[in-house]
């Protein structure tokens, strides 16, 4: 409102200083405007900026009639209007770039821009294809400039809230596969034990209380699980970069420097011994929360907690799985692929779980990859992880109930396959023998001792 108040006292003041409206200066009028429309934006600051494109677009359609249908000035100075609008109309148009709306700031622009780019063609003496497009050329660089000003910083943005978004987005997915590797393989058998529980509950409830036993079991597992995730979420604001210092503060009151400076200097009294003393039991108190700290980087589990995986495996449930694994194979990989390998496991055994409840034998197999002696002289630096199940005959009382899956669910495998991969392996699954295999290869960073393959 003050904006065009403005305006409207600045045009009457020009018609009555110059008489009457013809006699008011070339280019007078849309610079009127054009520093109307500046004022207007400075004093509702930051709300005008992205409500600028269009008032823009009326000032330039303005100038380009001007310069259309308005006789140009024969006084030398005649156009010093016209320049001052020009200036106005190039802040403004970066303003419009930078935070306008992106169709809006189009338009403004292109009908600004026209308006800087041609507003000294009718001022030309003789007009000709080269002098009419040198000068367009001329007045097109500040506009190309002002487009960088303002277009610049808004392209850097875009891209930073599109690296958060690419970022936010990675880190869901990652938090999906570890609830589906390892909060899903819990809850699976959770549902297992539940449905073991109700069929012998009848006929023995003796061996109910085992099932809640290991219901228990399962469902500690499982927020263990999610524990360890919530952990991982808090882990990537700090990245971890302020956890190694925490372990250095409980070691500073262990210092004997008290009674080392006052053996020296004062040995014949007693009494001081105590005073070093007290400030040793208050000292780990107040430091007391960063021991609890420390140990948040929880490293995710690998393939040496395959045993106790086969075990809550076994116990949980009708079907039997063993392994079989060299003891010295959690050594020969790397942190990464043995986390890889153990979630790879998991998916397996959760897959026939769900898949195959019938199933009477998983057998899970660590060994190292055979290649051709005679091509391949040298041992392969390769491990090769296989989880096989049979067929089995589930019998009559075996519930096998599916959860609806709402168009989820079946990816279980597919982004194991990448993240296999990712390690520099590869998982390949099918049918084998009646029953399933899911076979994985993994690089390794050592061979296996020899007495071990």
């Amino acid at each position: 409102m003050l904006a065009a108040i403005t305006g409207c006292a600045a045009l009457t003041a020009l018609t009555l200083a110059y008489g009457t409206w013809a006699a008011i200066p070339y280019g007078a009028v849309p610079a009127v405007v054009s520093a109307t429309l500046l004022l207007w934006t400075v004093a509702c600051w930051p709300r005008s900026r992205a409500r600028l494109a269009r008032p823009l677009a009326l000032a330039g359609g303005l100038s380009l009639l001007t310069t259309t249908f308005s006789a140009p000035p024969s006084a030398p100075w005649g156009s010093v209007w016209r320049l001052a609008e020009m200036a106005v109309l190039l802040m403004l148009l970066a303003v419009v770039a930078r935070w306008a709306p992106r169709r809006q700031a189009v338009t403004a622009g292109v009908v600004a821009g026209a308006a800087v780019v041609t507003w000294t063609l009718p001022l030309i003496p003789a007009p000709s294809v080269l002098p009419l497009a040198g000068a367009a050329a001329f007045w097109a660089l500040p506009v190309l400039g002002a487009a960088v000003v303002g277009g610049y910083p808004r392209l850097v943005e875009h891209r930073r809230l599109r690296l958060v978004i690419e970022t936010r987005r990675s880190q869901q997915l990652e938090l999906a596969r570890d609830l589906h590797d390892f909060v899903a393989h819990d809850i699976s058998g959770i549902v297992a034990q539940a449905q073991a529980a109700r069929f012998v509950a009848a006929s023995d409830p003796g061996q109910a209380l085992p099932a809640l036993e290991r219901i228990e079991r399962a469902g500690l597992n499982a927020l263990a699980s999610m524990d360890r995730t919530v952990r991982m979420l808090h882990e990537a604001n700090g990245n971890g970069i302020t956890r190694p210092a925490a372990p250095d503060a409980p070691d500073a009151p262990d210092v004997p420097e008290p009674p080392a400076a006052l053996t020296p200097q004062e040995a014949p009294a007693p009494q001081e011994a105590p005073t070093p003393k007290a400030p040793t039991p208050k000292a780990p108190t107040p430091k007391g929360p960063p021991p609890e700290v420390t140990p948040r980087p929880e490293p995710l589990p690998g393939v040496d907690q395959l045993p106790a995986l086969i075990e809550r495996f076994t116990a949980a449930g009708a079907t039997e799985a063993r392994l079989a694994m060299p003891p010295a194979t959690p050594g020969t990989l790397s942190r990464e692929t043995s986390s890889t390998a153990y979630r790879m496991v998991v998916e397996a055994l959760t897959n026939v779980r769900r898949h195959a409840p019938g199933a009477a034998r998983v057998e899970v197999t660590l060994t190292p990859a055979v290649r051709n002696p005679a091509t391949h002289p040298a041992p392969a630096l390769k491990i090769e992880i296989q989880v096989v199940n049979d067929a089995g005959a589930a019998p009559a009382t075996a519930l096998r109930t599916r959860r609806p899956r709402d168009g989820h669910g079946g990816r279980g495998l597919n982004a194991l396959r990448e993240r296999v991969q990712a390690t520099g392996g590869t998982l390949s699954y099918g049918p084998y023998e009646g029953g399933w295999r899911v076979l994985a290869v993994f690089p390794q960073t050592r061979t296996l001792p020899q007495e071990t393959t």
